[in-house]
C-alpha cells in the first residue's frame, strides 16, 4: 500500500500537522507541543480518520485498533526522544 503525506502546518516546536492519504483512508493529525515545567513537554495529538469503500467496513471492526496504534506510536516516539 502507498500512503501520501502532506504537511499542512510546520510550526515546530509548537505545532506540526499533516494529512495522510491512501486508497479508502484520509487521516488528519494535529500535533501541538507545550512546555510543562523545566524538563517536560505536553504533547497533544488530535487524530481524525475518514474512510470510504471497503475500508469503511474494515474500520468499523477495527475501531479500538486505531486508538491502540496511535498510543503505541506516541509511546515509541516518547522513548526515542528521551534517549
Amino acid at each position: 500500500m502507498q500512503m501520501m503525506e502532506t504537511i499542512i502546518r510546520d510550526e515546530l516546536p509548537a505545532h506540526f500537522d499533516g494529512i495522510y492519504k491512501m486508497k479508502g483512508v484520509l487521516n488528519t493529525v494535529r500535533n501541538s507541543f507545550r512546555k510543562e515545567g523545566n524538563s517536560s513537554t505536553l504533547w497533544v495529538s488530535e487524530v481524525e480518520f475518514r474512510f470510504s469503500g471497503l475500508m469503511k467496513v474494515i474500520a468499523f471492526f477495527m475501531k479500538d485498533d486505531f486508538r491502540k496504534q496511535s498510543g503505541i506510536l506516541m509511546s515509541n516516539f516518547k522513548k526515542y526522544v528521551e534517549k
